[in-house]
């Protein structure tokens, strides 16, 4: 069984354009990103998935295996999906594939194995929460998540309203772990509104009732999502 990681890096992100360039003690966040999943030492083979040929020049640069997908996919999942047809077979149906997000440097080998250790035991499809502060529960930026007691994710949202008040409230940190069958199965599913509406692409699963099994982390990821969010964490860069 292979286990294949993919970090899609979109250039053209709403929130902060150009993301995965931006420098963080003279590197570019995608680097960063990369050298969290290559460190961890747990993966056959790593891909940066990206639709800019300035960021593939820049992953080329660093000696990334990148690999240029269309501008048209909709969110990460599908353009995890899309390199994964053009490996052309390569992969059986169980193989596994974790799609991290470009803006978590700080991802760590502890936590990139829970997410895989859960796809072991046969869960279809995986990602991570964690402690949420005060400051995050009103930031449309931190995307967060309802859980049951089982661990299995119920809601997805950026805004507190949304999720119920009867349930643990978690920060969601931008991982997921699926099978090479049911990546290809969730990217060929038609967005839903409330996808739309919160530009959540977890909760066109959900609402196709998919099930999310989630692991809990006891640290609070910085994720890049603002200019805020990169003068808090200029300082932490690996």
């Amino acid at each position: 069984m292979k286990i294949i990681g993919i970090i899609p890096a979109r250039h053209g992100s709403k929130r902060l354009l150009a993301k995965p360039l931006i420098q963080l003690n003279n590197k570019p966040l995608i680097q960063l990103t990369h050298e969290a999943v290559l460190s961890s030492q747990l993966f056959d083979q790593i891909f940066i998935a990206t639709d800019s040929l300035h960021i593939k020049h820049t992953a080329d640069k660093f000696g990334a295996n990148c690999i240029m997908t269309s501008k048209s996919v909709r969110n990460g999942t599908e353009r995890c999906a899309e390199l994964i047809k053009k490996l052309n077979n390569e992969l059986d149906d169980q193989d596994i594939i974790v799609n991290i997000q470009c803006d978590e440097p700080f991802i760590k080998k502890n936590h990139l194995l829970k997410v895989i250790e859960l796809l072991q035991k046969h869960a279809q499809i995986t990602t991570l929460i964690s402690p949420i502060k005060n400051s995050e529960l009103y930031d449309d930026s931190v995307v967060k998540a309802n859980t049951s007691k089982e661990n299995v994710a119920m809601n997805f949202s950026r805004k507190i309203e949304t999720l119920k008040k009867s349930m643990q409230t978690y920060k969601h940190i931008g991982i997921y772990g699926y099978r090479k069958n049911t990546l290809l199965e969730i990217s060929n599913l038609s967005p839903t509104k409330r996808e739309v509406l919160e530009n959540l692409e977890q909760l066109r699963w959900l609402e196709n009732n998919y099930k999310i099994s989630c692991d809990f982390i006891s640290e609070n990821l910085i994720s890049i999502n603002t200019k805020e969010d990169i003068k808090k964490v200029s300082k932490k860069a690996p």
